[in-house]
């Protein structure tokens, strides 16, 4: 084994892999958008670019940026415990901080891990001025789009900064390849990197992974619920197309909803489609939660609409179809009847642990309603702990989360439940299997859970697909995007150099 070696990099700190070396050879002439499935060491290709630029200019700071603050800290620790740099200058710095104390550590600080939106803050009110600092570090760079905080503060350090090198990290920054530009003006890419475990000078150091798919079919009660949706769903969109509203899918309905929101004033007629396309949500929603979830989950949330005083709610509570609905899920809920990927679930869980009790598991559940159904039946047959974000009344705490991730590290759990949260932002260690409880049509997402599995041993990944659903759609969906995706970008990385953006 090889390693980096840098006056700045402490021994044998650094393996030096050839992909990481390939790469860094076009970030250190380039500003560059690396895409590297993770697991693969995307921070360590940061940190070999940060010592070359430091060594550079040995005058200059280096910022890194990422999306929350527990990512902020493991940067942090990752710099640290890699560099030859004193650990007092290297910094996590948040919004927690005083804004004195903040202009204080600018001035000090070699190494800067901080939030995208407290640096824009900063930039602002002029307590920070980027002119030295050599190198950008934009980790989830695939956030680089829109109003998020990313394009502003790397067109400052465009602006401001003298000696300039920008490196964007990420899994996955999409597949539509509007947006992969996008992210690329905004990052002033003028290189793309993308690795595959595909790749030659990847394939050494990964481990492979098994895929399985374990399908269930909905019980006949099931069908009924799900078929009275879609026949209320049906009647919805018929009524929306009669104001020119067209939707196919969640997304359309949402756009209409925007459009029409913001058209309120100049067309009386929205407040009508606003109000249909607010059932409709609602419906497909309910439909998710059946034919994906949970008849718990799914049951709850037909309880929580009951209770609610909007218009979309209490019309729906006068549609027949939606009452089918909400009575043949009582009617299963009273017999203790579930959605057969629960028992599933049990089974693989409890299969896993059989074969080996210290298997560490992962259960990737999208919906809140669901993972505390899925905690409570799991509590049979292993050791459960869930992960969940911060927004709501039962949402736990940045420093919650981290607590939650140490128990599961130290092996007081053996099986992490999370939502879209565990997906990225916080470090999880590998787990040997995980389940994806639902398929997501998200490339980015999908990637982003698979990188969780097998970083140092094989790993196993299996997907729980209700047939005849929108699960059988959106697995499919995945795997056509990601193929795009990399289509796209090594359409981009041939180029070697691309866009209007000088050297820099």
């Amino acid at each position: 084994m090889t390693f980096f070696e840098s006056p700045l990099a402490k021994p044998q700190a650094i393996e030096a892999r050839e992909y990481q070396i390939n790469i860094l050879k076009t970030a250190l002439v380039n500003n560059t958008l690396v895409v590297l499935p993770t697991g693969l060491g995307k921070t360590a290709i940061a940190i070999m670019l940060a010592a070359q630029r430091l060594e550079n200019f040995p005058d200059s700071k280096i910022l890194i940026v990422a999306p929350t603050r527990p990512l902020c800290e493991q940067h942090r620790k990752s710099f640290s415990e890699s560099m030859e740099i004193p650990e007092k200058e290297i910094i996590l710095l948040t919004g927690k901080i005083s804004p004195e104390a903040r202009r204080e550590i600018y001035q000090k600080a070699k190494i800067i891990s901080a939030t995208p939106q407290t640096i824009q803050n900063d930039l602002k009110t002029g307590k920070l001025n980027l002119k030295n600092f050599s190198l950008l570090v934009v980790d989830e760079v695939h956030k680089a789009v829109k109003g998020y905080a990313y394009p502003f503060v790397c067109k400052i350090y465009k602006e401001q900064a003298s000696n300039q090198r920008i490196l964007g990290l990420t899994a996955s920054p999409g597949a539509d390849e509007e947006r992969i530009k996008e992210i690329c003006e905004n990052l002033f890419a003028t290189a793309v990197e993308i690795r595959s475990e595909e790749d030659a000078d990847v394939a050494p150091y990964v481990e492979l992974k098994n895929f399985l798919q374990v399908r269930v079919e909905l019980p006949q009660k099931m069908k009924y619920a799900q078929s009275s949706l879609k026949l209320c769903l049906r009647e919805l969109l018929e009524k929306l197309k009669k104001y020119k509203v067209f939707a196919f899918s969640k997304k359309d309905l949402l756009f209409a909803q925007i459009r029409a929101q913001k058209n309120l004033q100049r067309n009386p007629m929205n407040f009508q489609i606003i109000s249909l396309v607010a059932e409709a949500l609602k419906v497909w929603h309910a439909l998710e939660l059946i034919e994906t979830q949970s008849v718990g989950a799914a049951k709850k949330y037909f309880d929580e609409m009951r209770k609610k005083s909007d218009k979309a709610s209490i019309r729906l509570s006068q549609s027949a179809p939606f009452q089918n609905a909400a009575r043949n899920i009582e009617e299963l809920a009273l017999a203790g009847e579930e959605h057969p990927k629960i028992a599933a679930l049990k089974e693989i869980v409890s299969k896993e642990l059989t074969e080996n009790k210290n298997t560490k598991l992962i259960v990737f559940s999208h919906y809140r309603e669901n993972i505390s159904r899925l905690l409570e039946v799991l509590k049979n047959v292993c050791a459960p702990i869930s992960l969940i974000g911060q927004s709501g009344e039962k949402g736990l705490s940045q420093k919650e989360q981290i607590d939650v991730l140490k128990d599961y590290e130290a092996g007081v759990y053996n099986c992490l439940i999370t939502s879209p949260i565990g997906e990225e932002g916080l470090h999880i260690a590998s787990a040997d299997t995980a389940i994806f409880y639902e398929p997501v049509a998200s490339e980015i997402r999908t990637i982003q859970r698979r990188g969780r599995v097998g970083r140092t041993k094989l790993g196993k990944i299996i997907f729980l697909i209700t047939k005849d659903t929108r699960d059988e759609a959106n697995f499919y969906t995945a795997k056509r995007k990601e193929s795009k995706m990399k289509e796209i970008l090594r359409g981009m990385q041939a180029q070697k150099t691309f866009g209007n953006f000088k050297e820099i």
